[in-house]
C-alpha cells in the first residue's frame, strides 16, 4: 500500500518538472526573440519653413495721467459742481471750498499793503525834499541818508505787503478745486458738508485715458531687440492686448519707451507700449496679457514641442542616424508657436526628430521609425 502511493507521488513530480523545464525554455525562447526586436518610434524631418509666432507677456495697463485731487487750502465742502464719471476738462471748476476766512485773510493783507504804499509815498517825498535842501546846505548829510534808508525800508514792506496780497489771493483761488487735466473723474470721496484739510484728503481722482500704456517686462537679454523695434529696425512685430476671457483689443499698439534700468533682482527691463483708447474699453490697472506676434524667416527650424528632452537646465531631442541609431543633441530653443517648437540652434535641416516612443529608446539604441519622412511643420 505504501510503496504504490510513493511511485504514485515520484510520477507526478517528474510531470511537474517535465512542464516547468518547458516552460522555461519557452520563456528563454520569447525573451531572445523579444531581445532581437528593435523598438518603434515615430520621428519627423525637420523642415524649414516660415512660422507665425505669438509670445505672450503679462502686462499691466496704465492711464496717461492719473492725478489725485487733493486740496491747498482746508475748510468744509461747501458744493460740487461736477457728478461722478464726468469727462472734464483742464481749468474746469470741480468743488468749491468754503473761503470766508480766506477772503477776510486777503481783506486784511490788501489794507496792509495800502498802508505800505502809503508809508512809501510819504517817505519818498521826505526824502526828495531832503537832498534838495543838502543841494543848498539847509541840511546835514546824515538825514538825508536817513531819509533814503526810511524810503528804502518802506519799499520793503510794501514788496512785503504785495507777497501777502498774493498769498492770500492763492488761498481765495484755491478754494476753488480745479481739474488739473483734462480726463474722466472718479467717484468722490467726500460729501457736501466734509471737513478737508489740505494736502491730505483724497477728494477725487481724474484719468486720462487717452492715449493707454502697457507696461511689460522682458529679459534683459532681449534688450537689442525691443531697442530695433522702437527704432523702427526690428521685423513685422505686432503687439495686441488680449483680455482674461481670451479676446484680443482690436487696435494694435507699439513700443513707446523702454526704461534706462534693469532691475538687478528679476533681470528685466521695463517696456512700456502706447494704445489708444478710442472705445474707452481699456482702464488704468487692469491686467493683461500682450502677444507680440510676427512671422519667422524661410529658414526657421521647429520641431512639435513633445519632442523636447528637458534635464535641468539642458535642453535636448532624441535624433536618428542613417542607419536609424537614436542619439541625443543638445538644443537651444526659442519661442514656441502652437504645437511646434522653435528651434534656435543645435538642429540642421534633414535631421530626423524622434516624437513619440521617447520613453522606449536611449542613446545608441536601433530602431525602428514609423512616420519616418513626414514634415516637422505641422
Amino acid at each position: 500500500m505504501y510503496l504504490i502511493n510513493y511511485k504514485r507521488t515520484f510520477y507526478v513530480a517528474g510531470m511537474i518538472l517535465c512542464v516547468a523545464c518547458g516552460n522555461s525554455k519557452k520563456q528563454q525562447q520569447q525573451a531572445a526573440m523579444m531581445g532581437k526586436m528593435k523598438p518603434t518610434v515615430v520621428a519627423v524631418e525637420v523642415v524649414p519653413a516660415v512660422y507665425t509666432v505669438s509670445e505672450k507677456f503679462p502686462a499691466t495697463l496704465m492711464a496717461h495721467d492719473v492725478v489725485q485731487l487733493k486740496p491747498d487750502v482746508s475748510g468744509y465742502l461747501e458744493a460740487i459742481r461736477v457728478a461722478d464719471g464726468s469727462n472734464v476738462t483742464k481749468g474746469q471748476p470741480l468743488y468749491d471750498i468754503d473761503r470766508s476766512r480766506y477772503a477776510a485773510a486777503y481783506g486784511q493783507v490788501a489794507a496792509t499793503q495800502q498802508q505800505a504804499e502809503a508809508d512809501l509815498a510819504q517817505r519818498q517825498r521826505d526824502y526828495e525834499r531832503y537832498k534838495s535842501l543838502l543841494d543848498h546846505d539847509a541840511i546835514s548829510k546824515q538825514t538825508v541818508d536817513q531819509a533814503y534808508t526810511g524810503m528804502l525800508t518802506a519799499q520793503a514792506n510794501v514788496a512785503a505787503a504785495k507777497a501777502s496780497v498774493a498769498r492770500a489771493g492763492t488761498d481765495v483761488n484755491h478754494a476753488v478745486v480745479r481739474a488739473p487735466v483734462t480726463g474722466k473723474i472718479g467717484i468722490a470721496q467726500i460729501k457736501v458738508g466734509d471737513v478737508i484739510n489740505a494736502g491730505q484728503t483724497l477728494i477725487n481722482t481724474i484719468v486720462n485715458e487717452h492715449p493707454m500704456f502697457a507696461d511689460m517686462d522682458v529679459p534683459q537679454a532681449r534688450l537689442p531687440e525691443f531697442l530695433r523695434i522702437q527704432q523702427g529696425k526690428g521685423g513685422d512685430q505686432k503687439f495686441y492686448i488680449q483680455f482674461g476671457d481670451g479676446t484680443r483689443y482690436g487696435e494694435a499698439g507699439k513700443v513707446l519707451t523702454i526704461n534706462n534700468i534693469v532691475d538687478p533682482q528679476t533681470g528685466t527691463v521695463r517696456v512700456r507700449l502706447v494704445f489708444e483708447n478710442k472705445e474707452n474699453m481699456l482702464k488704468s490697472g487692469m491686467s493683461i496679457v500682450i502677444v507680440m506676434q510676427y512671422g519667422t524667416p524661410a529658414t526657421q527650424l521647429a520641431i512639435p514641442a513633445k519632442a523636447i528632452i528637458q534635464n535641468l537646465s539642458e535642453t535636448s531631442v532624441y535624433t536618428i542616424s542613417k542607419d536609424n541609431v537614436v542619439g541625443a543633441t543638445d538644443i537651444v530653443p526659442g519661442p514656441v508657436t502652437d504645437t511646434m517648437q522653435l528651434v534656435t540652434s543645435g538642429l540642421k535641416a534633414g535631421d530626423r526628430v524622434v516624437v513619440d516612443g521617447i520613453q522606449r529608446v536611449k542613446p545608441g539604441d536601433t530602431v525602428t521609425i514609423a512616420g519616418a519622412g513626414a514634415g516637422a511643420k505641422q
